[in-house]
Parts: structure tokens; C-alpha cells; sequence
């Protein structure tokens, strides 16, 4: 298989992998009935007033938002995969949708970033699980999806030009 070989799409790509396991755990936390929250909405905050986000457009809203941010998480993904190599790769993942969580629903919530807050503690745990899920998935979408030379410390700033003849011998 072909590895992608540039580290933006290769998080943007990983990191919407992720949103859609988020979004799956979320959904089912939500039929099974002990939650009620959704990134979408979270998301939606950001941008709108409560009262708006309920509206076709105001979800809409919330898609694209969510989305976008998976991707630019995803993204920051990849530079400390780098930073911090593959080993471990699902601890990794874990810490890092925990610590996305923390920084995303926690601090920002409470400084004002979104229009929902505060929520019930089933939310809060439900949502916490989904972003532990998020961060590993993104994780092992990148590490196997991406070529391995993007995650070395001394390529941060490699773009590997014409990968297409890597594998041809140089004589």
C-alpha cells in the first residue's frame, strides 16, 4: 500500500478516521440512554447562541465545525508522533484524546468558548470516552497509514519529494 507521505493530509485524514469513531461512541452512549451529548452540538457552541444550534443550519454548523477541528487535531497528531515516536502508539493515543478532552470541554468550556456548559456528569464521562477513542484511532490511522520517515525527530520539517521513486536504486 502507499503510504502518504505528507504530514497535513495525512492528519486531516487520520484525524476525521478518529471524529468518526468519536462519533460512533458518542451516538451509542446517546441510544443507550446514558447520554445526551454530541461533539456536533459542543462544536456548534463555539460558533452559535443555544437557542440557534437546533436549526438545519445551525447544525450544519456543528458538522463542519466538529470536522474541522478533528482534522486540525489530527494534524497536531502527526508533529508529536513525531516528537514522541510510534511505540506505544495506543497509550499515546489515549493520553492524547484524554488531554484534547481536558483542554476542549474543560478549560475552554469554562473560559466561555462554547455555549454548552456546564453539563451533566454522564455527558462529561460519555464524552470523555469518545475523545479516548478519537485519540487512539487517530493514532493507529496514522501510524499506518502514513510513511514511517515522518515520524523521526530529525525529519520535523522533511517534505519527501517525488516518494513515487524512494524505491528505485540509486547506482
Amino acid at each position: 500500500m502507499k503510504k502518504i507521505t505528507d504530514r497535513f493530509w495525512l492528519g486531516a485524514i487520520s484525524g476525521l478516521g478518529g471524529n468518526l469513531a468519536k462519533i460512533t461512541v458518542e451516538q451509542i452512549s446517546n441510544k443507550i440512554g446514558f447520554s445526551k451529548s454530541n461533539g456536533y452540538s459542543t462544536a456548534a457552541g463555539i460558533f452559535l447562541k443555544k437557542s440557534d444550534m437546533a436549526s438545519p443550519y445551525g447544525k450544519a454548523v456543528g458538522i463542519i465545525a466538529d470536522n474541522m477541528i478533528a482534522m486540525g487535531l489530527g494534524v497536531t497528531c502527526i508533529y508529536w508522533l513525531t516528537l514522541m515516536g510510534k511505540d506505544k502508539s495506543v497509550l499515546k493515543g489515549a493520553g492524547l484524546g484524554a488531554a484534547e478532552w481536558a483542554v476542549l470541554y474543560g478549560v475552554s468550556s469554562r473560559i466561555g468558548a462554547t455555549s454548552i456548559f456546564p453539563v451533566k456528569p454522564k455527558d462529561a464521562l460519555a464524552t470523555f470516552l469518545s475523545h479516548i477513542v478519537f485519540g487512539v484511532v487517530k493514532i493507529t490511522l496514522a501510524i499506518k497509514l502514513g510513511d514511517s520517515r515522518l515520524f523521526k525527530p530529525d525529519n520535523l520539517a522533511l517534505e519527501i519529494k517525488d516518494p513515487q521513486n524512494l524505491h528505485i536504486k540509486k547506482s
